[in-house]
């Protein structure tokens, strides 16, 4: 089971995605089944939590039409992974 929590960061310029696999272990079927949050596109979309790649690729992809996402490093900050947003760029470390 995943558990998704969502919440304001950078004074409302994004959303900041957790989630949570419960026993650390998903499924391919579990993760393309599972509902993901709804969120807000005008705004920037942060990702974090401990899951495999291939299921970073499926919310990069899902949020995508957003302003801006990024994934979540703890040693870093937030990587901008893809940008629609010409203020903020791929490869930009945000911190939150």
């Amino acid at each position: 089971m995943i558990k998704f929590k969502t919440s304001e960061v950078l004074n409302g310029k994004a959303t900041l995605v957790e989630f949570h696999i419960n026993d650390g272990i998903i499924t391919p079927e579990e993760a393309f089944s599972v509902e993901l949050p709804k969120v807000p596109f005008n705004k920037g979309v942060i990702i974090s939590g401990r899951g495999p790649i291939w299921f970073y690729g499926r919310l990069i992809h899902y949020f995508h039409p957003s302003k801006w996402v990024a994934v979540y490093d703890p040693r870093i900050g937030a990587v901008v992974v893809q940008s629609h947003d010409p203020d903020v760029k791929e490869g930009e470390v945000i911190q939150i």
